[in-house]
């Protein structure tokens, strides 16, 4: 596991709209002012959720997302 952490840390600074990830992630990452996963991270999961527009249904696909690449432990309450 931490080999594909490693492996995949350079997808926190993609583009999220060059990301496979759905429509409605792109739309609400970009009206809750996010364009990397790392901006999200970096602010962790506790301020992500008190954010005004924040959404249940992003938040999962931005869990579902980190987890498949190995990348969950990134999102930690700050």
């Amino acid at each position: 596991m931490q080999e594909k952490r490693q492996g995949n840390e350079g997808f926190l600074d993609r583009a999220i709209d060059q990301l496979p990830v759905s429509d409605h992630f792109k739309n609400k990452s970009v009206e809750l002012g996010f364009s990397t996963i790392r901006n999200i991270t970096d602010l962790g999961w506790g301020k992500v959720m008190k954010l005004n527009g924040f959404c249940y249904s992003w938040f999962n696909e931005l869990v579902k997302l980190l987890k498949n690449q190995g990348l969950l432990d990134f999102l930690e309450t700050k």
